[in-house]
Order: structure tokens, then C-alpha cells, then sequence
């Protein structure tokens, strides 16, 4: 069924539009909460079955330290 809204109430149409908008921004903001939700509990998962030499944090090499000689006049 059709509506008639924006023939009967013209002066209503913008606020029509703008509250189509907002749902679909609405929309999308919880499709991405929800999309977000299922990586992190995938990656959860996958640290919880890969084992603990997964989990532990790498390695890291002792930085190289940088070395400058520089001669300034007397």
C-alpha cells in the first residue's frame, strides 16, 4: 500500500527524509557493532585454540643503538 503522506502533509516531507536518513545511519552503525562483535569473538576464539606459544608475545631484538660524531668549531 502506497502512502499518501507527502500529499497530505507537503509541509512534512523534509522531516520524512531526514527520518528515512537517520535509520539508515542507525542501520549501519549496528551492522557495524554487530560485524565488529563477530570478528573479536573469532579472534578470541582462534588465541583460545592456537596454544600457549601463540599466545605469548614475540621476541623482541635489542634495538641498535645510533652513534653520531659531530665536530663543532671552537
Amino acid at each position: 500500500m502506497k502512502s499518501n503522506f507527502k500529499k497530505q502533509h507537503p509541509d512534512f516531507a523534509s522531516i520524512e527524509n531526514h527520518i528515512r536518513r537517520a535509520h539508515a545511519e542507525r542501520a549501519v552503525v549496528i551492522g557495524t557493532w554487530i560485524a565488529e562483535a563477530i570478528v573479536g569473538g573469532a579472534r578470541s576464539l582462534k588465541g583460545l585454540f592456537a596454544g600457549p606459544d601463540a599466545r605469548a608475545p614475540a621476541k623482541r631484538r635489542p634495538r641498535a643503538k645510533l652513534v653520531v660524531r659531530t665536530s663543532a668549531p671552537n
